[in-house]
Formats: C-alpha cells, structure tokens, sequence
C-alpha cells in the first residue's frame, strides 16, 4: 500500500463515494431506466450501471491518481505505474432489482492491498489483502464498512454476525446465477440440500447486501455460485471483521479469483460446508 495511505483512510474516502453514488442512483429510482441486457437476458445493464460507474471511477482516480481499479461495467484500469492498490468496485449491485423497481440495491467499494499491474487479478502479489471495504444501500441509507484489523460498523456502530449456532434455527441467503438456465437443476440442488435443514432461505437479488447482513447478523448465512470479484470483495472483509467466516463452499480461503462464497458465524459456516 502506498506509505501515505492507510486502510482506515481509504475506508474514510471509499464510504464519501460510495455516499454520492448512492445519492446519484437514488434520484435516478423513479426515473425511466435504459435497460440492455449483456450476455443473456437475465443479466441486466442500465444507463444508471455506466453512470455511476464512471462517477466512481473519476473519484477514486482524483484521490488515489497512481492506484488500479476494477469496475463491473469499465473492466480493470491502471493508472500508475506501480500500482500498490487495486479497487474493485460494483457500482450498482443488484441491477435487476433497481431495472424493476424493487428498492434493494447497493454500491460496494474495496481496496486491495499488495497489488501489482503486472499481476493476474486472480493471483496477486503475496500478502496480497482487502484493506477497506464499504457497501451503501442508498435506499435505506446504511452504510457498513470495515478496514483491515478494525470492527466492521453499519452507521458508526459496531456489528457483529449472528449468535446462531444451529442450521435448523438458521436464516440463509443466497442467489442464483446468470447461467441459471443452462445449470437450473444443479442449482437448485444446493436450494433442495439446505431446504429442509434451515429455517428459512431468502433470495434477495444483491450480493453484497447479502454479505453485510450476516456481518450485521440479519442472515445468518449466505451462500452463492456464479459470483466475481466486484460482488464481493467489501463484503467478505466486513464479515470477517464482524466475527463471520467468508471462503468458498470447500473452506479454502478466496480472493479475487472466487465465483463462489460462503459466509457466516463459524459453526454454522462449518455445518454449510458440510451440508453443500
């Protein structure tokens, strides 16, 4: 990390952008929505994606001129020539929500330390780590965030993940992906092993809210396949700053490689990864 920058300053800066992007995507709500689809019908890009992406993108450059970006809708982009931090950022997660009006969307910021522009995302510099992290759901205004070895907090104040410690007792989360027509039964495996074992499951539409509700402890757990790098980097820090585990459905430790997550209280992350 650059020597004048430090992970609760970049969480100070990333939780300011992330405030004005919400902001923008929030005046946007009621308005008509430009909708495109990208590689299939379910996956859905608005005019409010590129805008915002690109607010971010300008803020993050005017602050931090010499650091490497990865955004959903503008791909990876360095700056520097060394870059020694990489943000990843999903400017609007949750698209088919907000295309359809339903108000449950959010913007997730990370930083990664230890990055190198000469390095593949998925294999970065050893002692490579997400330094900050900040998920904005604009429309109820909360903000949780992290940094590296600090609590995790949803509007100043401490979260933790749920005191649950039994599957039966559990609420958990996931999603299905944007292959899901080509993978439906493989999918809904996963629904079919954990359905009759849990509470409850919720399916919520957006990544990153799902990860900052087992910090705060609203879900208890939350798994999904079909994932990349901007859906969960902020997410994964602020659960583990809380208490909670993050990896993937094996236990193995994920960076910014994973297409899959799995996060919760430790003994009931340890019972899903046995069940799945």
């Amino acid at each position: 990390m650059d020597s004048n920058v430090n992970a609760a300053e970049l969480v100070t800066v990333a939780a300011d952008i992330a405030r004005e992007a919400g902001a923008e995507i929030r005046n946007r709500m009621p308005n008509p929505r430009q909708i495109r689809t990208k590689a299939n019908s379910v996956d859905l890009v608005t005019d409010t994606d590129h805008r915002v992406d690109a607010l971010i993108s300008a803020r993050l450059a005017a602050a931090f001129p010499d650091h490497a970006r990865l955004t959903e809708e503008a791909g990876a982009t360095t700056t520097g020539a060394k870059a020694s931090v990489c943000w990843v950022v999903d400017p609007l997660d949750g698209t088919v929500n907000f295309a359809h009006g339903v108000p449950h969307f959010a913007v997730s910021i990370a930083a990664v330390g230890g990055f190198q522009p000469s390095d593949p995302l998925g294999a970065p510099s050893p002692g490579a780590k997400i330094l900050a992290g900040v998920v904005y759901d604009p429309m109820r205004d909360e903000l949780f965030e992290a940094a590296a070895g600090g609590p995790a907090l949803m509007n100043g104040e401490a979260i933790r993940v749920s005191p649950c410690d039994t599957v039966d007792e559990a609420l958990v989360a996931s999603g299905f992906p944007y292959d899901r027509r080509e993978r439906s039964e493989e999918y809904l495996s996963d629904w079919g092993k954990l359905l009759p074992r849990c509470r409850d499951l919720r399916r919520a539409g957006a990544a990153a809210l799902d990860l900052a509700y087992v910090a705060a402890g609203r879900f208890d757990a939350y798994w999904e396949r079909g994932l990349h790098a901007w859906d969960i980097a902020a997410g994964v820090l602020i659960v583990r700053a809380a208490g909670g585990v993050a990896t993937n459905r094996a236990g193995h430790d994920l960076f910014l490689d994973a297409s899959e997550v799995l996060a919760g209280p430790p003994p009931i992350h340890t019972a899903l990864r046995d069940i799945l």
